[in-house]
């Protein structure tokens, strides 16, 4: 008797899924699957309907068109879904086809790693073969994909030597697997080790790749180059092997050629998301802020109809906008770009796309905290921080707990004006939920923080010193202090009430007041009447009007009666 290959392909049993726009290709299919003995034969027109009939059951089979509409999702960003989302078991084989075969499509199809992918026109023989192949290469490194399914690296990287030290026919395969692996636990010793054994040899062009990516990840970016260039000698549309100059460039301080690098791996392959973060980040170091605008705007074009759609990523998009603003020396581009990002914040208010992404979004908040900073690009402080404080009030009134989608922007006005006890709380949120923030966001708020760092550890020594002495009776010296505290933070409320709360104690130990406490005093009165104020903040004001006006205009001596 005849034993079955363990990984025969059977068709009766298994459960196809066909997504096809073009109705007569897509019962063309539909015959070819029957006629091959597939009896459970799904068709769908788009991704949007067959997300749900994959959320009912799962496929064995799914056999997706590339493009299904250009205002719908498209095939590969179905498939990124369906494997992200776990609508499909680890066992199941998608396969993408197309009648495109352009180089960066078939390249950015290719990057979502399907099991296959077909170029229209192909016959029922090719079908079949190659459904056949990504079924037996499925099933033989199961485990492996079983235990990534699960979240589980460990278990992942043992799976994968067990098939190395077994099963010839897929080492390389579970080879490439388990360097993924080893790069994702950070053991780029061992993908190292893995990989020498080829170096020498004249080896698939994935080795020299993957040693490329294994040495920059070791911190050797002259290495990284040299390999990745032998990549490019013999295949020059790699774009991978321009990634990895890319980073190994910015890594030896050559920005400029870090930019070419990334540019032409987006030329080559222009649907890669992580692409445009890499290139994003690139620009931002290199202070190309016009090319990380583009960047975010691909980002957010690229995500809209994927599994990774954000609203950060529109907010990183408005705020990448504002950040070639803020770093022209153009005031006219300045301008320009100012009204480009309030042209895209009101299209957004009338984009059905961005009111689904999130519902707890809400449009006109986020458009207060823009015009805050907006407001500090124009060096209009006072406006920026009225504009932030409706922003602030109507979240806390709005929200049981901090939306993110506002926090990122909200902490780089606060920063800006100086705002440091209320950035204290916003900080921490962001550093906690780290993980739930694009890298965007991320880089805006490191950026943020390294600018105002040397403004907030001189407001913060500087009122520390101003407290201490204030409670030592040392008034004079207090005053001195939050002075010295106020030039780092001009509109900060808590400063401001510190001062005059010197000023006043100052004021009380002199028979006649100096014209330069009165003076002062003035100042810091129409600087705190012309902010919003806090309820804290607005009783200890009011707890010292009656001395302030004592001080500013004071009451003339009563006169007495001669001879009395």
């Amino acid at each position: 008797m005849l034993l079955r290959h363990p990984y025969l392909m059977q068709y009766t049993d298994k459960r196809v899924l066909i997504i096809e726009d073009q109705r007569p290709f897509l019962m063309l299919l539909k015959g070819l699957l029957n006629s091959m003995g597939c009896q459970e034969v799904t068709i769908k027109s788009s991704a949007e309907q067959a997300l749900p009939e994959c959320r009912k059951q799962k496929f064995d089979i799914v056999i997706a068109d590339l493009h299904l509409g250009s205002e719908r999702k498209n095939g590969f960003e179905l498939a990124e879904e369906l494997r992200v989302a776990q609508l499909i078991s680890a066992s199941s084989i998608v396969i993408l086809i197309s009648a495109d075969s352009a180089r960066p499509v078939v390249l950015g199809s290719i990057e979502r790693r399907p099991d296959d992918y077909l170029i229209k026109p192909f016959s029922q023989i090719q079908l079949k073969t190659r459904i056949a192949r990504a079924w037996r290469k499925r099933q033989a490194l199961l485990p492996i994909y079983k235990a990534i399914f699960d979240g589980d690296s460990a278990q992942a990287i043992n799976a994968c030597q067990q098939i190395i030290s077994h099963d010839s026919q897929y080492l390389h395969s579970a080879e490439q697997l388990l360097i993924q692996l080893y790069w994702q636990t950070e053991n780029n010793q061992a993908a190292l080790d893995l990989l020498m054994p080829y170096k020498e040899q004249p080896s698939a062009q994935w080795v020299k790749t993957a040693l490329a990516r294994t040495y920059l990840n070791l911190g050797d970016a002259n290495l990284a180059i040299e390999t990745s260039e032998q990549v490019l000698s013999k295949n020059r549309f790699s774009a991978e092997a321009y990634d990895i100059i890319a980073h190994a460039r910015q890594a030896i301080d050559e920005g400029d050629a870090a930019i070419a690098a990334i540019n032409q791996a987006i030329k080559l392959s222009p649907y890669s998301t992580l692409r445009f973060y890499s290139a994003c980040a690139l620009a931002r170091q290199n202070h190309n802020y016009p090319m990380a605008n583009t960047a975010c705007q691909a980002i957010w074009d690229l995500t809209k109809r994927t599994v990774h759609q954000n609203i950060n990523h529109w907010c990183s998009y408005i705020r990448s906008i504002l950040d070639v603003a803020e770093f022209t020396d153009s005031k006219q581009q300045k301008n320009r770009y100012q009204q480009d990002a309030l042209l895209h914040l009101q299209r957004g208010r009338d984009d059905d796309l961005i009111a689904r992404l999130d519902n707890n979004f809400n449009h006109d908040i986020f458009t207060q905290v823009v015009m805050a900073r907006i407001a500090t690009l124009d060096n209009k402080k006072l406006d920026a921080k009225h504009a932030l404080f409706n922003s602030q009030q109507t979240i806390a009134q709005n929200y049981a707990q901090y939306p993110l989608c506002y926090a990122t922007d909200s902490l780089k006005v606060m920063l800006e004006l100086g705002e440091y006890e209320e950035a204290l709380p916003l900080t921490k949120l962001l550093e906690d939920n780290q993980s739930a923030l694009d890298e965007s966001s991320l880089f805006a708020i490191r950026q943020a923080k390294q600018k105002a760092a040397h403004h907030q550890n001189e407001y913060s020594q500087f009122n520390r010193e101003g407290i201490k002495l204030y409670q030592q009776n040392k008034f004079e010296d207090a005053r001195t202090a939050f002075s010295r505290a106020q030039e780092h933070a001009p509109v900060n409320t808590g400063v401001a009430l510190n001062l005059l709360q010197c000023i006043l104690k100052v004021a009380e130990k002199q028979q006649k007041p100096e014209q330069e406490l009165v003076v002062d005093c003035q100042r810091l009165c129409k600087l705190i009447t012309d902010m919003p104020l806090h309820s804290q903040f607005e009783q200890k004001f009011e707890a010292m009007r009656e001395d302030i006006n004592n001080l500013i205009s004071p009451s003339p001596p009563s006169k007495t009666k001669k001879g009395s």
